[in-house]
């Protein structure tokens, strides 16, 4: 009985050693571990590309070509409006502004044909007017010289009309000193018509002028025409531009290669301007975003060696500190708190982390929570 009451003794004996040691050994892994390694469980899964996509008219959604879920490629066409009322306002401004340049080109072509033409015959008219000018002046100046010579031919008949009167000339030579004069009278009397016809004609001819730079308001009133259609045509291809830009607002393109996260929108249904129509987010911009206490940030920096595990897909992934945020979580906080009145609990701050993994898993979505064991590197 004494004999197996001490066998019974050294067992228990036995067996307190060895939890002894074991709580020994476990001992050391911890402080090996508090010594060289941090964890934390305020793990999430985020993604600074995660972009809301949407319209920036309103419209009536005609299709969404994507799921929740596909895979999508950069500039790939996501979701279209219906359009069919932009394009036909789009096709009735192209035949307007079509149409209203044929009409500015006519105008034009009239504009200079009848500026052609009135230059011309304004050319025209003066020239004639300078040649009659010149021509007047040279009649003028031969009446003036006839009028001198017909004077002295008049003394000459009137006193050979003396002379015949008392019969001291032949009547032969009378006749022809009163021929010759009144034939240079009669030459004379038509000289000064022909003067008077050619101020007639200088006085049409200034009319005609007249009249011809009266026709210049024409042109101007054209070019007033023209420059209003020019005005209207703006006014045509400035709302063109905006119905073209209408229409290139009314698609979603993905603006990056990566996965469509949610749908917010259905086909048919009407949506405002800036509505959430889809979230699609770069996978490769993924990251593990970790909020670490401010006591367990000492000798972590960027770089430290980590090891990620993803409770939804239940692994284990490697991955590395890339930066700390030199903010706490509660500095961005939308109520802050008050410590003004100098009572507070003192509380330890969290501070963001972010970890990127060494290779992206590849089911990992945005969103998904885990567990983070950081490597210190003060030793490296």
């Amino acid at each position: 009985m004494k004999v197996l009451k001490m066998k019974k003794n050294k067992i228990v004996l036995s067996i307190f050693i060895i939890a002894i040691v074991i709580t020994l050994i476990l001992l050391g892994k911890y402080i090996y571990f508090i010594n060289h390694y941090v964890s934390s469980d305020a793990v999430f899964v985020k993604s600074d590309s995660l972009t809301n996509l949407s319209f920036k008219i309103p419209g009536k959604i005609e299709q969404i070509y994507v799921n929740e879920g596909d895979n999508i490629k950069k500039g790939e066409t996501l979701a279209k409006l219906d359009t069919k009322d932009l394009n036909i306002k789009k096709n009735e401004l192209i035949k307007n502004i079509n149409s209203l340049n044929e009409k500015i080109k006519a105008t034009i072509i009239q504009k200079d044909k009848l500026a052609f033409d009135i230059n011309k015959n304004i050319s025209l008219i003066k020239e004639k007017i300078k040649k009659l000018k010149n021509l007047i002046k040279a009649k003028e100046f031969e009446i003036k010289a006839k009028e001198f010579k017909l004077d002295k031919l008049k003394r000459d008949y009137l006193r050979f009309k003396r002379l015949f009167s008392e019969n001291k000339i032949s009547k032969e030579k009378y006749e022809s000193v009163k021929t010759a004069y009144f034939a240079f009278l009669n030459e004379l009397n038509a000289n000064k018509l022909q003067l008077k016809s050619m101020y007639n004609d200088l006085d049409m001819l200034k009319i005609k002028l007249q009249i011809a730079l009266n026709a210049i308001k024409e042109i101007k009133k054209l070019s007033k025409v023209i420059n209003s259609m020019k005005f209207k045509l703006k006014a045509f291809e400035d709302e063109l531009a905006l119905i073209n830009q209408n229409i290139k607002d009314s698609f979603i393109y993905a603006p990056f290669n990566g996965k469509v996260a949610k749908k917010f929108a259905n086909n048919n249904e009407v949506v405002p301007a800036g509505k959430i129509v889809l979230s699609v987010v770069n996978l490769k911009d993924v990251y593990v975003l970790d909020l670490l206490e401010e006591k367990k940030l000492k000798d972590i920096k960027a770089g430290c060696k980590t090891t990620i595990h993803i409770d939804a897909l239940d692994k284990d992934f490697d991955g590395y500190v890339s930066k700390i945020l030199p903010a706490s979580a509660a500095t961005f906080a939308i109520l802050p708190r008050d410590i003004s009145s100098g009572e507070f609990t003192k509380l330890p701050q969290r501070f963001y982390v972010r970890i990127r993994f060494d290779k992206l898993p590849k089911d990992i979505k945005v969103g998904m929570s885990g567990e983070v064991t950081i490597e210190k590197c003060k030793n490296k």
